[in-house]
């Protein structure tokens, strides 16, 4: 198959990250076959589409007519042999190997052998999701940063039998949908972007357990310090911007007073015992109430919707 073959585009799972992007590539000009489970799933998932679309559409990403076109080739689905004319599948249901490798087993039985299935897993083996995705040659990750419909990073991940065709086809896709891909050359978890996001995590919540700062004061320093340089400058960029003989110094000093936590962070695990999961249960590290959450992630997308569009000035 041909980059310009690709044509129809099967999603598996109408969660936030499934709804992006099935949304992002019907705005593309794709015909997407949308599967859920439960029909609350998938009516949740059109919600998401349409909150989505509004923010698009107020910052001038979107035409009012473009979202109206984009949800006429949003085809939503129970039955997962819907999924078989698809050229290329992305599956994003929840981050759980034996149901992901369950659902696979099944895409293998339903799909054409030519047709790419892919992963949205964000830490997941690619190599052990693709046992269950025969031919295995075809089979990669396809990891999207939330929100999937604007974060413009696609990750393409090569398993142990990923051929380069695929690889090859799942970057000039990525590329289509207006995305811009890296391929990770070697299989590790977390893959790039969620190692690197989880290293600073893991300071940031060890800085807060020390009491050196609160967790208002670190989320400052990230958005106010190093996030405006971050947005324009990658860290092995900064550091020869900076000189490498000083971040040397730097680094041979402070390495060892560094977080060196292995497995679960204290406060961390202290939150979710405790019912605190973030914005979905309306506490945290902070406190959301009422219809907080969603104003929340709405002035997220239109923060970085602009953000975008500075950068790409």
């Amino acid at each position: 198959m041909r980059l310009e073959q690709i044509r129809k585009i099967g999603v598996a799972g109408a969660g936030t990250m499934g709804t992006g992007i099935a949304q992002l590539f019907a705005q593309s000009g794709f015909h997407v076959s949308w599967y859920n489970r439960s029909a609350a799933g998938i009516e949740r998932g059109f919600g998401g589409v349409r909150r989505n679309q509004e923010i698009l559409i107020e910052s001038g990403a979107l035409s009012d007519g473009e979202a109206r076109n984009s949800m006429t080739r949003l085809h939503p689905t129970l039955e997962l042999s819907d999924l078989a004319p698809a050229d290329f599948v992305i599956e994003s249901i929840a981050e759980d190997l034996d149901a992901k490798n369950q659902l696979f087993r099944s895409l293998t039985r339903i799909c054409r052998t030519d047709a790419i299935l892919t992963t949205n897993t964000s830490w997941l083996s690619i190599s052990r999701m693709a046992e269950s995705a025969s031919p295995s040659e075809r089979f990669a990750g396809f990891h999207f940063l939330n929100p999937a419909h604007i974060i413009p990073l696609l990750e393409v991940i090569p398993g142990k039998a990923t051929s380069d065709r695929t690889v090859d086809l799942a970057m000039g896709l990525a590329r289509r949908i207006g995305k811009q891909p890296i391929v990770v050359r070697k299989e590790v978890p977390g893959y790039v972007s969620v190692r690197l996001q989880a290293a600073v995590v893991r300071e940031a919540v060890h800085l807060v357990e020390e009491g050196v700062a609160t967790s208002e004061e670190i989320d400052t320093a990230m958005k106010e310090g190093l996030g405006v340089r971050w947005a324009l400058l990658g860290p092995l960029e900064i550091a020869d911007l900076g000189g490498l003989d000083v971040f040397n110094i730097v680094t041979r000093s402070l390495n060892p007073h560094l977080s060196a936590a292995q497995g679960g962070l204290r406060l961390l695990e202290s939150l979710v015992a405790s019912g605190r999961l973030g914005i979905k249960s309306g506490a945290g590290f902070y406190e959301y109430s009422g219809d907080e959450s969603g104003k929340v992630l709405d002035d997220r997308d239109r923060r970085l919707l602009k953000l975008l569009r500075i950068k790409s000035e």
